[in-house]
């Protein structure tokens, strides 16, 4: 499975890429907390879809909150609320796998490595995108998004070959028990997505995706893959939960089904530490 980009919509991208099976396909995926709720999930938390982000080797600017049209009882929370005991996006990114721990045949993506830096991104509010989007969030890096709950902080980073195989990894820091609830709701949409259609160039292909058990990697995992009978290969999608803190990873090949994403995500988990 090959490309699609990571993200668009009316508030600001974490960041444009990403891919699916064997040829290439590229198209938008878009986040959402109103998917949630349009998919029937469970729930959509203080923060929805997400906003900024800064390349892993920058600290993003502290967003500012505007309390404009609140009233002195009900202020607005700035960036920091609900922060306490999370890393920030550069803490983050040094939990990232090294170039070492990922196959040799990968390299990293100069374009990809992203992070919230040393702000945090305040609690935002839902944003709804269509139900029909969902599935398509979840075929690519980035699939968190599909989640629809918001983050404080973020780090990321992909590593490709020429043949468009990938590894993507992602570690989110969610406020409260925003993180238990974006595993609640990633389980839900790969439920309610076993089987949707890729679109490219006019043509319609079908796409399955089957969720398996994966137990004893954090405090709750899960592990999907998708393939689809008009592409080689296949990709194995990872996400584990260590505290507040959600590791996700993508794993595109198109000679298997992505099967390493499941080791190089177990030695992501080990790089978490609990916070709660």
């Amino acid at each position: 499975m090959v490309l699609l980009a990571r993200r668009s919509h009316s508030f600001p991208v974490r960041k444009a890429h990403t891919p699916v099976m064997s040829q290439h396909l590229r198209r938008t995926a878009l986040a959402a907390c109103g998917a949630a709720a349009l998919l029937g999930l469970t729930s959509c938390s203080s923060g929805a879809a997400n906003s900024s982000a800064a390349p892993a080797s920058a600290s993003a600017p502290a967003a500012s909150a505007s309390s404009s049209g609140a009233s002195s009882a009900t202020p607005i929370p700035g960036p920091a609320a609900g922060t306490d005991g999370l890393p920030t996006g550069t803490k983050l990114n040094g939990m990232l796998l090294p170039a070492t721990d990922v196959p040799q045949k990968l390299r990293l993506d100069p374009s990809s490595p992203k992070t919230t830096g040393d702000a945090f991104n305040p609690p935002t509010s839902p944003s709804a995108a269509p139900a029909s989007q969902v599935c398509n969030m979840l075929n690519g890096a980035g699939w968190i998004n599909a989640s629809g709950i918001g983050y404080a902080s973020f780090a990321q980073n992909d590593y490709m070959d020429d043949a468009q195989d990938m590894f993507a990894q992602e570690l989110d820091a969610f406020r409260g028990n925003d993180a238990a609830t974006a595993m609640a709701n990633l389980k839900q949409a790969i439920t309610k997505c076993h089987t949707f259609t890729i679109t490219q160039g006019g043509q319609s292909y079908t796409a399955t995706i089957t969720p398996k058990p994966l137990p004893g990697v954090g405090d709750e995992a899960l592990e999907a893959v998708i393939t689809s009978p008009s592409f080689t290969g296949g990709s194995t999608l990872v996400a584990a939960r260590v505290g507040n803190i959600v590791a996700t990873t993508y794993d595109n090949d198109q000679n298997n089904t992505g099967t390493a994403g499941v080791a190089l995500t177990k030695a992501l988990v080990k790089n978490v530490p609990a916070t709660h």
